[in-house]
């Protein structure tokens, strides 16, 4: 009796139950933890003055997933409508800091007069056959 209600459970649980995992990432200005996210998050947004910032400022973002790729990159962009390439970081390592420094960022601030920045994290397949993109963060300058 005792192995028929254990297989009964076995058998309900796998049909009712659910079990998801939770993507989170972190945000730093150069060591300060400035923003945490994740996969839940409703408008994440970032709001720095650009009047505080400094030529030697780093964004820097930690992605954590249980998701891990052996032959894969790990890439952060930043997503404007201009017609030049803009920034991107790439780390093999999962987990990895990507970093993106803030003069890239301010460079089309002070030539285009953009002051919003939508940040995506990508993994890339090495045979670059797959790309799964995450959108994660608005960055404002005010």
């Amino acid at each position: 009796m005792n192995k028929l209600l254990v297989f009964t459970s076995f058998i309900v649980i796998s049909i009712y139950g659910y079990c998801d995992t939770l993507d989170y990432y972190n945000i730093f200005l150069y060591d300060s933890l400035i923003g945490q996210f994740n996969s839940f998050s409703e408008n994440p947004t970032i709001e720095l003055k650009s009047s505080e910032l400094k030529d030697t400022d780093v964004i820097t973002v930690r992605y954590g997933s249980d998701f891990h790729c052996i032959d894969c990159t790990y890439v952060l962009s930043v997503l404007i409508e201009v017609k030049e390439k803009t920034p991107e970081a790439v780390t093999s390592d999962h987990y990895g800091k990507l970093s993106i420094p803030l003069k890239d960022l301010t460079y089309f601030l002070n030539k285009y007069d953009i002051d919003k920045y939508y940040f995506n994290y990508s993994v890339r397949s090495k045979n670059k056959t797959e790309e799964n993109k995450v959108y994660l963060f608005e960055l404002k300058f005010i």
